[in-house]
């Protein structure tokens, strides 16, 4: 089915969406934006709700005013070109304020009154190419490059302008090795991963090795940790604090700063853990705990009850487990939420906000732009 609209705005997803008034259907698009026209063609592509379903923009014919010519040449409407920086069709301005966009959409969708929140503007990056300080890219042995969103194939590039110039470099001596024996994908499998990273040495290159975990925008983390360590420098009463979803210890160095009594570090990953107990950071306790386990803070009750603040930066899951939390968690006065996922963080500060807590203070953050990608700061104090 073929069918004329206009783009009205940008899914959860950051995929535009546009309805077809002949059957009332919304459809999400890929390479659109607010205010495109055009004409499009329904897809078959698996979407288990009847009000919505995908579409694909065949002709352009009246470009948003926000539209942009990507820089990058890999981005394109092609079934299976490279889709990792979807929003580069857009300029930055807009792009930020889709973000924000993004975030309040998911905030008043489990409840919150966003009026009354004080959301402020995305903190812009400084660049926006050159940016990213690491990267994952799949092979089969014979191409190398990112999955498409699309056709979930490889989409072959030679080059990711995202990237920095050590990882830019790291991508094209990857590629020298091509075609790899090595590299052909295991039976079951389309591809294997590689890792790259700014911190790696080009002999380090192989295949599904997983790198520790580092912020990819090293600018923009460098910016979270000051905004870390100014709350807390400006907070006396932090006593003893709990760190959740830890890592290797990219925001612990910055508590351990702080005027805290101590601080337990809980990390599922035991070689992180293992990176965190090798900076010998003083009053800094790590431990390895599955922070999902249905029943982790029943048995993390002991050693969090007397905790006065509480920092967490989880992955895009969010904390997840609710249940038992604030029965642990007795003596909080102070929650620092760092999150990744505006859905889930919209989830656990409606959590919050019905356990007695209300929010003080919202900073958004732009890690990676050209995508949907936002990083919210958060500050929750006890209503």
């Amino acid at each position: 089915m073929k069918f004329k609209g206009t783009i009205t705005h940008l899914s959860q997803k950051g995929l535009g969406v546009v309805k077809n008034t002949q059957n009332n259907i919304s459809y999400f698009v890929h390479g659109t934006w607010p205010g495109d026209s055009g004409e499009f063609e329904v897809i078959d592509k698996p979407l288990n709700n009847k009000k919505f379903a995908y579409a694909k923009l065949l002709h352009l014919t009246q470009p948003s005013a926000q539209r942009q010519i990507p820089v990058c040449p890999y981005v394109s409407l092609e079934e299976n070109a490279c889709t990792g920086c979807p929003w580069m069709i857009a300029d930055y301005t807009s792009q930020l304020e889709q973000k924000r966009n993004r975030f309040i959409y998911a905030m008043k969708r489990v409840g919150f009154d966003t009026d009354s929140l004080n959301i402020n503007s995305v903190h812009p990056a400084p660049q926006l190419y050159g940016y990213r300080n690491r990267c994952q890219v799949k092979t089969d042995g014979v191409k190398l490059g990112f999955v498409s969103e699309n056709s979930y194939q490889i989409a072959p590039i030679s080059d990711c302008i995202v990237l920095n110039e050590k990882c830019r470099n790291l991508l094209k001596i990857a590629r020298q090795s091509l075609p790899n024996s090595a590299w052909q994908a295991d039976s079951g499998h389309n591809w294997q991963l590689i890792e790259l990273d700014d911190g790696m040495q080009a002999d380090e290159i192989r295949s599904n090795w997983k790198r520790p975990f580092k912020q990819g925008n090293t600018a923009q983390n460098e910016w979270m940790q000051a905004w870390l360590r100014e709350k807390l420098a400006n907070n006396s009463q932090l006593g003893k604090v709990v760190e959740l979803f830890c890592g290797s210890g990219n925001f612990t160095q910055i508590i351990a700063e702080s005027n805290c009594t101590a601080i337990i570090a809980y990390e599922s990953d035991a070689d992180a853990i293992q990176a965190l107990k090798a900076k010998n950071l003083a009053k800094v306790a790590p431990q390895v705990v599955d922070l999902f386990d249905p029943f982790v803070w029943k048995k993390l009750k002991k050693d969090v009850s007397d905790a006065e603040t509480l920092v967490l930066d989880p992955p895009r899951a969010g904390l997840k487990k609710h249940q038992g939390f604030f029965t642990s968690f007795t003596a909080l006065n102070n929650i620092y939420y760092i999150s990744c996922n505006p859905e889930t963080f919209a989830r656990d500060a409606w959590f919050f906000s019905q356990n007695g807590w209300a929010i003080s203070d919202i900073q958004l953050v732009d890690l990676f732009p050209h995508t949907p990608h936002v990083e919210a700061l958060v500050t929750f104090t006890k209503a």
